[in-house]
């Protein structure tokens, strides 16, 4: 039994488990992989992080995010997870006024040197190509499956249970509160949140998002970078949606959107779209004309319409489940966005699940979930260890199955 089952430890669902668990509250996440943050689109992403997004529903995420991949009090590891080589975000020239406007409270919030380049054709070692740019010096990138590892390692440390190598089968309601049906066997919960990026497109019964999401395909190609070309800063293009960002000092990678829609997860890499997205970027990178390519990378992401008025905001949709809930699709910005993301779903799910409730870890009713018939023997393990965790006002009689072993089953610590 947990008091939230997180569904999926991608960088999103890692987020929100950690926040949950700081809250208190007793936490199960369930990943299909055999490694967190090693498939969809967490384990494929380039992880760019800067504080601006043109989106107002997302901006105040963005700047949040930048701050904590900034702060080092934030981390297991001690150290920031950033590498700070600058944003460059390319825009039409009627944009300027948006764009100063954007820097100036980027600023304000952050202390930071957001400005815009209007004069020059280039900028941090990008070339404009007849538009201007907000440069942000103090953005760059995270690498994201270090940062689904250190909020799983902190959320373990709070008592989580992470679970690597399970499939969830379906997701039902009993006795008002929703079970999660997994190849292990089910979990009862207080609450559900389905973190599943693109798996979100075609869920298992229960976890349908009633805003409903697409996958598509995204494809970004690594190319060589010689020492005598110059330096760049991550780059993005609101005009084409063309990116990039520095990976390491020899070596950058390349995106443009890729608009197959359904997309296969695992599908094979499109080499004609890989040439086109080099083409494309030698308006802003001449270096790439000769640049060797290393490979070519092609995996999905979960795109769709933010749910509104729902809770946090519209970052979670309903499922029709009570008390099961869906993170929205992140439309590829998932990274930048998780860390303001993961607070604000795990507050919300918290006040849906246990309203007014404010004990570190809430205990259900008696009545919660009916009595099941199982062997004395297969009963959860509980997310919290066992000296801290307050007794729980459920007869012993109607414990449900234990879905896993008392120890965590991913590998790395996580």
């Amino acid at each position: 039994m947990a008091d939230v089952v997180v569904v999926g430890a991608g960088i999103t669902g890692a987020a929100v488990a950690h926040h949950l668990a700081r809250r208190g509250a007793s936490v199960v996440v369930l990943e299909q992989a055999a490694r967190p943050g090693a498939a969809g689109a967490t384990g494929f992403s380039g992880g760019m992080v800067r504080a601006y997004d043109p989106d107002p529903a997302v901006a105040p995420l963005a700047v949040a995010g930048l701050a904590a991949y900034r702060d080092p009090g934030r981390w297991a590891s001690g150290r920031v997870p950033l590498r700070t080589v600058g944003a460059v975000t390319a825009a039409d020239p009627a944009e300027e006024a948006a764009l100063r406007e954007a820097a100036r409270r980027i600023n304000a919030a952050l202390g930071t040197t957001a400005h815009v380049v209007t004069g020059p054709s280039e900028a941090a070692g990008v070339r404009l190509a007849g538009g201007i740019a907000l440069v942000e010096p103090e953005a760059g990138w995270v690498a994201p499956a270090e940062v689904t590892a250190d909020w799983l390692e902190q959320a373990r440390a709070d008592g989580a249970a992470v679970r690597c190598g399970v499939r969830v089968r379906a997701v039902e309601a009993r006795g008002g509160r929703p079970v999660v049906l997994t190849d292990a066997g089910p979990v009862l919960a207080g609450a559900v949140v389905a973190a599943v990026g693109p798996w979100g497109a075609d869920p298992v019964p229960g976890l349908r998002p009633a805003v409903p999401v697409r996958s598509r395909s995204i494809q970004v190609s690594i190319v060589g970078r010689d020492p005598s070309a110059p330096a760049h800063a991550t780059f993005v293009d609101l005009r084409t949606g063309l990116y990039a960002k520095p990976v390491g000092a020899d070596r950058t990678l390349l995106g443009m959107p890729h608009l197959v829609w359904d997309a296969r997860i695992g599908a094979p890499p499109d080499p004609d779209h890989a040439r086109a997205t080099v083409a494309a970027l030698t308006a802003h990178f001449p270096w790439l004309a000769s640049a060797p390519h290393l490979d070519t990378i092609r995996a999905a992401d979960a795109y769709g319409d933010p749910a509104g008025e729902g809770p946090a905001s519209g970052l979670l949709t309903g499922t029709g489940v009570p008390h099961v809930w869906a993170v929205r699709g992140w439309n590829g910005g998932g990274v930048k966005t998780a860390p303001e993301a993961g607070r604000r779903i795990a507050e919300a799910v918290l006040a849906d699940a246990f309203p007014g409730d404010t004990a570190p870890v809430r205990a259900f009713p008696a009545d919660a979930f009916p009595a099941r018939a199982v062997p004395a023997d297969d009963s959860p393990a509980r997310a919290v260890p066992a000296d801290t965790a307050p007794a729980r006002a459920v007869p012993a009689d109607a414990a449900p199955a234990r879905a896993f072993p008392a120890s965590d089953s991913c590998p790395g610590g996580v």
